[in-house]
């Protein structure tokens, strides 16, 4: 049985008080955030973190970790940091972590690149294995994981008894937007080898980024479920076909609006448009 969960992006660091408030006031039980909740918790203050999902009825159900796993100079600090996430989550009961790969360097990667990802990814997976969780590998524009042929690269090539694919539908699309079937293809070609699904969608007719805190890109173009040009309705399709019992992750970069109304209109369209229910 599929079942949906909220990501604590759309309300940002400084929210994750109301998000976690909001998200289940909208009815979710399961909840994302950034591996940030790892610093600023720690692993002294687990019953205090624990404390404030149980608040809300909530229950963690993945981590977005990762970072520059093409750079061999930062495989052993990038190994240590994503199994400390690991460990976090094994003590929350949650068992999937979600590695974004780093910046896109210009022109692109080159092969050494894709395969020093895959030699992190699989030593990450190794030892997240050993805590009882899973890795999820995760394409995202503007990495060094965005085209198609570059997801083939690297799932062709790391363990998936150590490291599976955590989907996302606006990326796939938006990451190769001369196919508009791309978020149909990536999932149905990799469907047995999927563990973990953000749900997104995407408007390129909206302006795509901009500068936010810290001089991070914010995408400014994902928007909505059902107010883009992604195939959701196909997309939940295929892992039905595949029978997919994980999380789908509803997931929302930036808002023009507020994160619970935006929040809330992606849960009224997957409920009336695709009979899913939190």
């Amino acid at each position: 049985m599929m079942r949906i969960a909220c990501h604590g992006i759309t309300w940002g660091r400084d929210g994750f008080s109301t998000a976690v408030k909001e998200i289940a006031a909208l009815g979710f039980r399961g909840f994302e955030a950034f591996a940030f909740v790892v610093d600023d918790f720690g692993f002294d203050r687990i019953a205090e973190f624990q404390s404030i999902l149980a608040e809300r009825g909530l229950m963690l159900v993945a981590l977005y970790g990762g970072g520059e796993m093409h750079d061999p100079s930062r495989f052993e600090t990038l190994v240590a940091h994503n199994t400390r996430i690991a460990r976090f989550l094994a003590l929350n009961g949650a068992d999937r972590i979600v590695l974004g790969p780093g910046r896109r360097p210009p022109g692109g990667p080159t092969h050494d690149h894709l395969l020093n990802m895959v030699h992190c990814a699989n030593e990450i997976g190794r030892r997240s294995q050993d805590l009882g969780v899973q890795t999820c590998i995760h394409p995202h524009v503007n990495t060094v994981l965005e085209t198609i042929p570059e997801i083939d690269f690297v799932l062709d090539r790391v363990d998936p008894r150590y490291v599976a694919l955590a989907a996302d539908t606006a990326h796939f699309r938006k990451g190769n937007p001369a196919n508009e079937r791309a978020e149909v293809d990536v999932l149905t070609r990799y469907a047995d080898r999927i563990a973990y699904v953000h749900l997104k969608d995407w408007d390129p007719s909206l302006p795509p980024e901009a500068t936010g805190e810290g001089g991070m890109a914010v995408i400014r173009d994902f928007v909505e479920l059902g107010r883009g040009q992604v195939d959701l309705k196909a997309c939940v399709e295929v892992l039905r076909k595949r029978g997919y019992d994980g999380w789908l992750t509803i997931e929302l970069d930036y808002t023009r609006r507020t994160p619970y109304e935006s929040v809330s209109m992606s849960k009224d369209y997957l409920e009336r448009d695709l009979g899913l229910t939190t």
